[in-house]
């Protein structure tokens, strides 16, 4: 299988973007696995510009959860690798848009916003960081666009590194399974099972930046 070679040099603009987008893929991979480990014993809810889902262990709103991880794979996938830059800049306003757009969205419709953590007891009003975060990332998102039109095109091949970040992050999910299906819901063996996720929600970037540009060339 041909691996895929990288269109742009490693960028700190860039790079920052992707671990912040980490706070939103959590919201994705967390509930992902925690239903496919847990089963009935963990239940999961979002709205998505006011449609409703919701699913206590693997039901039929849980499938809207495969189309988003596929959808933050591109996101990942598309800041260095994407040949398509035109299609690059679609995902980053279509991430703001499902994440930002839609909680100002909720804002404007119901109120506040509150993140509820059970396991971790994390209760969080969202309301006041939603709005003005929303503009730093749009802000973020035109800096890159207009950034990433006057870099060159590179030719940085897939690398070993990404390779062991990618197998490393792979290697929690059967440790994740034992931790999130045994003991008692919320327990400690849930906690340590939920941090790992949050873990590998913020590291997933590392799997999809690329050798330093001089490292390629030396």
């Amino acid at each position: 299988m041909k691996t895929p070679n990288a269109v742009r040099s490693s960028s700190f603009l860039f790079n920052g973007l992707m671990f912040v987008a980490g706070f939103s893929f959590m919201l994705v991979l967390l509930p992902l696995l925690r239903c496919l480990f847990d089963g009935e014993t963990y239940s999961w809810g979002m709205q998505i510009y006011g449609i409703s889902f919701f699913s206590r262990g693997i039901q039929a709103d849980y499938f809207i959860l495969i189309p988003l991880l596929s959808f933050y794979l591109l996101f990942y996938y598309s800041f260095y690798w994407l040949k398509n830059r035109s299609l690059f800049y679609v995902v980053l306003i279509v991430w703001w848009l499902l994440n930002f757009g839609n909680l100002l969205f909720d804002i404007f419709k119901n109120g506040d916003t509150m993140f509820h953590g059970d396991t971790l007891n994390i209760h969080i009003s969202l309301t006041k960081i939603i709005v003005p975060f929303s503009i730093i990332t749009l802000g973020w998102i035109i800096w890159i666009i207009l950034k990433d039109k006057n870099l060159p095109i590179v030719n940085i091949p897939w690398a070993k590194r990404n390779k062991k970040f990618f197998i490393a992050l792979i290697s929690l999910l059967p440790i994740q399974a034992v931790l999130l299906a045994t003991g008692e819901p919320h327990a400690l063996t849930d906690e340590i099972g939920v941090v790992l996720i949050i873990i590998q929600s913020f590291l997933i970037a590392l799997v999809f930046i690329p050798k330093k540009l001089k490292a390629v060339n030396s």
